[in-house]
């Protein structure tokens, strides 16, 4: 699946468009926020069309669709990373406050530390949690277009624990951060901004082929049980 990923972002006419506005909005969104806003809904359209069926990625139109998708597909990654940030807030402060108690010599100092160093563990759990069931959230969003089905606890769980889903997921973050490293490592010649587009959209992709074999795969589950 991971090739036929890499290999998805050059399918179909115009092609080599697609991939230079994304380019260009990848490289204006590192100064700008803007600009990543239509890209976000580029890459919902992408699980959209990926959820359905369809073998070639989508084309930069319909503007004003791209930045309302954008959006929400934006709101819901806050939304997800909301917990973790708050836990590793929580923690820096609780162990802060215990180490400032055991410099003034009170004996729950340590045990308050300690407290904020759970805290910041269970941040580092919720946010890989959250990086790994984001891609379902997200594909849920883009099939619907229903902002409420990107927190379905049920539907997104039943597909995390599927097998498919867990390799999808793996091959999609590997893709992700191979290219776009590489990507990253080149945007000082201006180059980079192709591959961490390429790396994206071949993620996204495979996020897409995940969750929707997942969600069949529980869907007959379900109907056999």
């Amino acid at each position: 699946m991971l090739a036929d990923a890499l290999r998805y972002p050059q399918r179909g006419p115009g092609w080599l468009k697609t991939v230079a506005i994304g380019s260009v909005l990848t490289l204006v969104g590192a100064v700008t926020f803007v600009p990543l806003i239509p890209l976000q809904g580029y890459l919902l359209r992408v699980l959209r069309t990926t959820s359905l069926g369809q073998d070639r990625p989508p084309a930069f139109d319909g503007w004003s669709d791209l930045f309302v998708d954008g959006a929400r597909a934006i709101a819901v990654q806050v939304a997800y990373a909301l917990l973790p940030v708050w836990l590793l807030f929580a923690g820096f402060v609780v162990s802060g406050y215990g180490v400032f108690s055991s410099l003034g010599g009170t004996d729950l100092g340590a045990t308050v530390e300690a407290l904020g160093w759970v805290l910041m563990a269970l941040s580092a759990l919720t946010f890989v949690a959250a990086v790994y069931l984001v891609p379902a959230a997200l594909t849920r969003l883009a099939r619907t277009g229903r902002l409420r089905a990107a927190f379905d606890r049920r539907e997104i769980a039943a597909a995390g624990r599927r097998p498919i889903y867990v390799v999808a997921v793996i091959e999609a973050y590997v893709a992700l951060i191979v290219v776009t490293g590489v990507g990253t490592v080149l945007t000082v010649i201006l180059v980079g901004a192709v591959f961490v587009f390429y790396g994206q959209v071949a993620a996204f992709y495979l996020f897409a082929r995940g969750y929707t074999e997942a969600s069949r795969g529980a869907d007959d589950s379900a109907g056999s049980a």
